[in-house]
């Protein structure tokens, strides 16, 4: 694990010393070549000396222990989550940035202490100190992961131009702003990965435009010319039901993490995994179960548990979304008595990969990708491209194969728009064959049919002319 927590030399009054901690990320995708990508910071608690284990938690003995545990799990947690999200998307994360997302009052502080221009003109902003402030004022109605969706945007701004400010972005007389161009330009032909290969792809940069406008409306400035040019879509390859069951009946062997040797449940992950194909809700939902939104309701004389829960999605409808469980799906939930050990994204992505490989989900499967004008196309195994969101995708198909109706299944899953259940929708390559194969049979058997010969053959019917 990339986070050790240890006691800073400095005593308080009372003897207690402060709780800091040490993030290294520096075998990562998201680590830099120039330098050690290592982070030391403050966690804001404090203990006597001898009262933090080697495990990194404040013992029964300190004051107020519970709370200060719980405090340091979250910083834990939210700095894993940075570095994660930063190695998903092959973007350098800085220890600038990285205190920054877990600190963005006490990051704003600074810059704006360290920018003698800020003093002197406090509305003058770089697009940094706006990625702060704005975190800041939204920190009570959003997520913390939309909170965090504007860092690679930050970082790329900070690579391309550093110290960017949001008066820079103003739009000509055409309605077009030449540096934001070059951004583009910069972002699709030039932009570095960990992996070598240079140049983002288009969905990549459009998430990075979506991250633009936000930032930019929250500094008070026109928007309205801002036009998103390079969202793509793209389909989700879904499991079919025999790999569903394929992968619950794959025996999952146990690892340990490097670190401090927490041992991750490879079992847990495969259950929750498969919990969430046969059910379909979002990451979010699935870890704010609890074992009270599963009840029997009487369907056909038969008693059916059903599961319950109203989604955590921003503007959208907060009307409960109700699944019927199947036999499966009931059992998981019994195992584990309504307390689904959900890991967190990045583990659970992670762990998934492995226990597809180890299934033998290796079909393949071609992915293609925007960069530019150019598109990139890749054919890999299935269990490189799976993750925790290919669930839902499952679930819808699968509900479709079994012969649900669209409504029916956008109502499972909590779209509010039908058409977005259309897009997680996906007919399989044999089904889609077999259809086209027996439509032109059909055609077939009508053009030799009876009525057939009264319009003559194809050389009768020249003949004639």
């Amino acid at each position: 694990m990339p986070v050790r927590f240890y006691l800073h030399t400095k005593t308080y009054t009372d003897g207690r010393r402060p709780i800091y901690a040490d993030i290294r990320w520096g075998k990562g995708k998201a680590a830099s070549d120039a330098g050690e990508a290592r982070l030391r910071t403050g966690t804001g608690q404090s203990c006597l000396p001898g009262q933090l284990s080697d495990k990194g938690r404040v013992t029964s003995a300190g004051k107020n222990y519970l709370k200060v545990n719980r405090d340091l799990i979250k910083f834990e947690a939210e700095a894993e989550k940075y570095i994660g999200q930063a190695e998903a998307n092959e973007t350098e994360l800085t220890p600038e940035a990285l205190l920054a997302l877990l600190k963005p009052k006490a990051a704003a502080k600074k810059a704006a202490k360290d920018s003698p221009a800020l003093v002197d003109e406090p509305s003058v902003r770089t697009m940094a100190v706006v990625f702060a402030d704005w975190q800041q004022a939204r920190r009570a109605r959003l997520s913390t992961k939309t909170l965090t969706n504007p860092t690679g945007l930050i970082q790329r701004l900070e690579e391309f131009r550093p110290g960017l400010r949001p008066e820079d972005f103003v739009p000509d007389k055409a309605g077009r702003c030449r540096l934001l161009d070059d951004f583009c330009t910069y972002l699709v032909e030039e932009a570095p990965l960990r992996t070598g290969r240079v140049g983002l792809y288009n969905n990549t940069i459009s998430s990075y435009l979506k991250a633009l406008r936000k930032l930019l409306k929250h500094a008070g400035q026109d928007v309205s010319w801002l036009v998103d040019e390079y969202a793509e879509e793209t389909e989700g390859e879904p499991l079919t039901y025999e790999e569903v069951l394929q992968f619950y009946r794959t025996p999952a062997f146990e690892a340990k993490e490097s670190g401090n040797h927490k041992t991750i449940s490879r079992q847990h992950v495969r259950d929750v995994f498969v919990f969430n194909c046969l059910t379909g809700p979002r990451y979010k939902n699935l870890v704010g179960l609890k074992p009270s939104d599963v009840k029997l309701e009487t369907i056909d004389g038969q008693p059916v548990p059903v599961l319950q829960y109203v989604q955590h999605k921003r503007k959208r409808n907060l009307a409960p979304v109700r699944v019927a469980l199947s036999p499966i799906a009931y059992e998981i939930w019994q195992r584990y008595d309504g307390q689904l050990p959900v890991p967190t994204n990045q583990t659970m992505n992670e762990v998934v990969k492995q226990l597809a490989r180890a299934a033998g989900l290796k079909r393949e499967v071609t992915t293609v990708h925007g960069n530019g004008p150019r598109r990139v196309e890749q054919t890999l195994p299935f269990w490189k491209v799976i993750s925790c969101h290919t669930a839902r995708h499952s679930f819808v198909t699968l509900q479709h194969e079994g012969g649900s109706d669209l409504v029916t299944i956008q109502e499972s899953v909590g779209h509010s728009n039908i058409n977005m259940t259309r897009r997680y929708l996906k007919s399989r390559p044999t089904a889609r064959h077999t259809a086209t194969l027996a439509a032109f049979a059909q055609l077939d058997k009508q053009a030799t049919g009876p009525a057939a010969g009264t319009r003559g053959t194809p050389e009768t019917s020249a003949g004639t002319l």
